[in-house]
């Protein structure tokens, strides 16, 4: 085998993390594990305290550089140290001599957290120091659960969750995007009934056409039979990412201001909803971005906005129910949408000019929607996309 090879086998893989990421990591754990010292040395004294913090400073390496691997989540945290402490002081109390002890704590401890799904590597540390801690361990006996490993995992997890859910490109715990992406959905339906029409079809993202089903990529790391600290999700974006660059290089550096539709027609919050009516006749298009004086994008105002205004009534038409919805109400009081801003669906699902044409297929799909206005840097108005104009860059020759 060639130096090259031994190399590749054996040496340490290349990073695609950046260094503020691994700055961050760093200044995390420095924070973490001094607040953990401080317990232990309270309840533990200097003695006893650094046996504790060993295993934490473990665990710290994967709260902080590994935030969303499984081995990582607050259950396989908090339980899998909890468990084998509970396995340590139990194998303290029951084997005398030390060599069997320990080994019999460590891989018991290994066994349960892996019968309870709270496989946690640093668990190991704990249950072996419940067992060659010394006296300052062994004298507290079940105590030892409570102070100082529940109060140091308490410490731990909370400061886990604040840091790694302040800083961007970061969350913690892992369902927690999609918990705050749920309560979103709910909001918006309870608010804007023609943006919940609109999301019908948001859907779970891992069952987007472009990715792998959940239920395959299960079966695939069964048939594995290994444990891979990697979560379902993660890997899921990891294949959906690579397709992406891997289309993107066989297609071109096409971008979605190369495709985009303009100028665009506008209406303000103000304007009417007479004129916005008149506006889609005259241009004969089917949505228009509403925006601010300064150019942003502050909704969208469709047909479909119009339709779900009017109220159906036995022996009237479509035609005269929507002529009497877009007239304009003479009186002081009206109980309907007057202007633009009163009608739009907000907020309006934008994309900014620079992102590949690949990624508007997840949008058109996972919020139904079929115009996009297109954004600049500054988050101001630049053009228009819908399905036509996508279809029409893919028909276009190279």
């Amino acid at each position: 085998m060639q130096w090259k090879q031994l190399v590749k086998l054996f040496g340490p893989h290349s990073s695609t993390v950046s260094i503020n990421e691994k700055l961050i990591s760093a200044a995390a754990g420095l924070i973490g594990i001094g607040l953990i010292m401080l317990v232990s040395q309270y309840f533990l004294g200097t003695e006893g305290a650094p046996w504790v913090v060993a295993s934490m400073g473990a665990s710290a390496v994967l709260l902080f550089a590994v935030p969303q691997g499984p081995l990582s989540q607050p259950w396989s945290f908090a339980a899998g140290h909890l468990f084998s402490a509970f396995i340590g002081i139990s194998i303290a109390k029951l084997v005398s001599d030390p060599v069997a002890a320990s080994a019999l704590a460590v891989s018991l401890a290994i066994f349960v957290m892996y019968l309870t799904n709270s496989l946690h590597p640093p668990g190991g540390a704990t249950a072996l120091t419940a067992v060659v801690g010394g006296s300052a361990i062994t004298d507290l006996g079940y105590w030892y659960m409570l102070t100082p490993i529940s109060i140091n995992v308490f410490i731990m997890l909370s400061w886990t969750i604040i840091i790694n859910n302040l800083l961007p490109n970061r969350h913690y715990p892992n369902g927690i995007n999609h918990l705050l992406n749920l309560f979103k959905f709910r909001s918006v339906q309870s608010l804007e009934p023609s943006v919940q029409q609109r999301n019908l079809h948001n859907k779970d993202p891992l069952q987007s056409p472009n990715l792998i089903h959940r239920e395959d990529l299960h079966q695939a790391l069964t048939e594995m039979d290994v444990f891979v600290d990697v979560s379902e999700d993660d890997l899921n974006k990891i294949f959906h990412l690579s397709l992406m660059h891997t289309h993107k290089k066989k297609m071109g550096n096409i971008l979605c201001r190369d495709i985009m539709t303009t100028p665009v027609v506008t209406v303000n919050y103000d304007t009417e909803v007479e004129t916005v009516w008149q506006l889609m006749i005259e241009k004969r298009v089917h949505a228009f971005p509403v925006v601010d004086k300064a150019g942003h994008v502050l909704g969208i105002i469709s047909l479909t906005d119009f339709l779900n205004e009017i109220n159906v009534k036995p022996g009237s038409s479509i035609k005269s129910l929507l002529t009497e919805f877009i007239t304009k109400t003479t009186g002081n009081t009206t109980d309907k949408a007057e202007y633009a801003g009163h009608l739009m669906s907000k907020p309006a699902i934008t994309i900014d000019e620079n992102k590949h044409i690949l990624e508007l297929f997840e949008l058109f799909y996972t919020h139904n929607v079929h115009h996009l206005p297109v954004i600049d840097r500054q988050n101001k108005l630049t053009g228009i996309i819908t399905p036509k104009d996508l279809l029409i860059a893919f028909q276009s020759p190279n």
